[in-house]
C-alpha cells in the first residue's frame, strides 16, 4: 500500500557510490511505491554542497520525490571546516547539529503533510541516530552498521599513525556502544532496527536487547549479466581488478604483497581509484617486481570503471574494515567472483559459491593463503568460469525488486509496533520477526 514516508538521508547523490549511492538507490526504489520526503545535506564532498543533487533532480525530476536540503547551522559549518582540513572526528560535532536542524524541518513539514512513518536511512553508522525519534510517527532506523572492531591483526606492519587511529577507534566504539544513553535510547526508540551487517544485527542484540532486520544497505543496481567472451583466452591473461580510495583502510598492499608471492604468471590486475598512498603503492609494486603486470587506471568514470570491472575474471578486496561496499554488488552484477577475507559485509553477502573467502589469522598466513588461491586459479582458470554463473545467481538475491518487498514490509511492521506502544502504554514493545535479506 502506497504510504506518505520521511527520509534522513544526509549524504545523497546520482552520481557517487557508497553512502550517496545507497541512499539514492533506495530512495530511487522506494520512489516507484511511495510518497517520499527527503532531507538531506550533500551530495558533493562536503556539508552544505549540494549543487549535483539539484541540477540533477532540475534535469531528471522524480514526481513522487520532494527533495528538501536542510542547510547546516552557522555552528556546524564552522565546525566543518576543520573537517575540511582533514580533521575528520570533528565532523560528528558538526553533524550533530546538522541533524537538530533535520528535528526542525521535519517538524515543519509534519504541519502540512500526513507523513505515515519516518525512516532514519543514513550514513549507517550507529554513531549519530539523530533527532526524528522525538517525532511522534512510527520509526525506522538503518541499515544501521559502523560497529567493527578491526582484529589487531590486520593492523600489522602499518604505520604507527594507521594502528593509533584503528585502535582509538575501537576504543570510541566500545565506550559508545556500552555508556552513550543517547545511542542506547535511539535503539530502544525504533520501531523497527535494521542492522547493515551480521555483526551489528548481533551488537544490537547483545548491547541492546533488541531484535533487527538484516539488510545491506548497497544492493543490485541495473541488469545482471555476464560477458561470456571474456574467458576465450583466459588460460592466457586472468584479467584480476581492485576498486578502491588508496588509504590503509582499504589495504591494496596486502594484495600486492600475495601477488609478490605467485610464481604463475599469467595475470594482469587493474587497479582503479587513488588517494594519498598512490605514489607509495606504485613504488611498492616496483620493489616487488610487479610493475609490469599491473595497470594503474586512476579515478574513472562510474561507466569506464564498471567496464573494466565487467571484462575481469576476478575482483580482489583486501580491506581491513567496512559495512558493505558498493563495489562487492558491482562485480556480482556482473558474474564476477571476488576473493575476500572472510569478515565485515563482504563475509556476509558473499558465500563460497561466488567467493573465495579467506580466513582472518596471522598477517603471514593470510598473505600466504591469498597467494596459494590465487596459484589455483591461475593454474585452472575454467574455475572462474564456472563461478561466474554462481555468482549469477547470487546476485539475483539481491536484486532491488526483492529489497523493495523486505521493506515495505519493515514499514508495515513499524506502523503495527507504533500502534501496539501506543494502545499498550509500554516503552518496548518486540520487533515483529521478519525474513533477512
Amino acid at each position: 500500500m502506497k504510504k506518505k514516508i520521511l527520509i534522513s538521508a544526509y549524504a545523497i547523490s546520482p552520481n557517487k557510490g557508497s553512502e550517496y549511492g545507497a541512499a539514492w538507490n533506495t530512495v530511487i526504489n522506494l520512489a516507484k511505491e511511495h510518497e517520499l520526503w527527503v532531507l538531506y545535506g550533500m551530495s558533493d564532498d562536503h556539508m552544505g554542497d549540494t549543487q549535483t543533487l539539484k541540477s540533477y533532480i532540475e534535469a531528471n525530476p522524480l514526481p513522487s520525490v520532494t527533495f528538501i536540503e536542510v542547510k547546516a547551522p552557522l555552528l556546524a559549518k564552522a565546525i566543518n571546516l576543520l573537517n575540511k582540513i582533514g580533521l575528520g572526528w570533528f565532523f560528528y560535532f558538526a553533524y550533530y547539529l546538522w541533524q537538530k536542524e533535520a528535528l526542525n524541518t521535519a517538524r515543519v513539514l509534519l504541519e502540512t503533510v500526513d507523513i505515515e512513518v519516518v525512516h532514519q536511512l543514513g550514513p549507517i553508522g550507529f554513531r549519530e541516530p539523530g533527532f526524528l525519534g522525538a517525532l511522534d510517527k512510527p520509526l525506522i532506523w538503518g541499515p544501521v552498521g559502523g560497529m567493527n572492531i578491526v582484529n589487531p591483526v590486520l593492523l600489522k606492519g602499518k604505520p604507527f599513525s594507521t594502528r593509533l587511529k584503528f585502535r582509538v577507534k575501537n576504543s570510541i566504539n566500545k565506550i559508545q556502544l556500552n555508556y552513550s544513553p543517547r545511542i542506547s535510547g535511539a535503539f530502544q526508540r525504533a520501531d523497527v532496527l535494521l542492522s547493515a551487517t551480521t555483526n551489528a544485527k548481533h551488537t544490537i542484540q547483545e548491547k541492546f536487547g533488541r531484535q533487527s532486520y538484516l539488510m545491506p544497505e548497497q544492493g543490485i543496481i541495473g541488469d545482471i549479466d555476464l560477458d561470456e567472451a571474456k574467458f576465450n583466452n583466459v588460460h592466457h591473461t586472468v584479467k584480476l581488478v581492485w576498486s578502491g580510495t588508496h588509504i590503509e583502510r582499504k589495504n591494496l598492499q596486502l594484495c600486492l604483497n600475495a601477488l609478490a608471492l605467485v610464481k604463475q604468471r599469467n595475470w594482469m590486475l587493474h587497479i582503479l581509484g587513488n588517494g594519498p598512498l598512490t605514489d607509495q603503492l606504485k613504488q611498492k609494486a616496483k620493489e616487488l617486481n610487479l610493475s609490469g603486470a599491473v595497470i594503474w587506471h586512476g579515478h574513472l568514470s562510474r561507466a569506464k570503471a564498471i567496464q573494466i570491472m565487467r571484462s575481469s575474471h576476478l575482483h580482489i578486496i583486501t580491506s581491513i574494515a567496512e559495512d558493505n561496499p558498493a563495489v562487492i554488488f558491482e562485480a556480482m552484477s556482473a558474474g564476477v567472483p571476488t576473493l575476500t577475507l572472510d569478515h565485515c559485509g563482504m563475509g556476509d553477502v558473499l558465500c563460497e559459491k561466488c567467493a573465495i573467502k579467506i580466513k582472518v589469522e596471522s598477517h603471514h598466513r593470510i598473505t600466504k593463503n591469498i597467494a596459494e588461491h590465487l596459484e589455483y586459479l591461475l593454474s585452472n582458470p575454467e574455475v572462474l568460469a564456472n563461478m561466474a554463473l554462481e555468482t549469477l545467481n547470487c546476485a539475483t538475491t539481491h536484486a532491488w525488486g526483492r529489497r523493495l518487498k523486505l521493506l515495505n514490509s519493515c514499514y508495515d511492521a513499524a506502523i503495527e509496533v507504533y500502534k501496539d506502544k501506543a494502545t499498550t502504554k509500554v516503552v518496548f514493545s518486540p520487533l515483529i520477526i521478519l525474513e533477512d535479506a
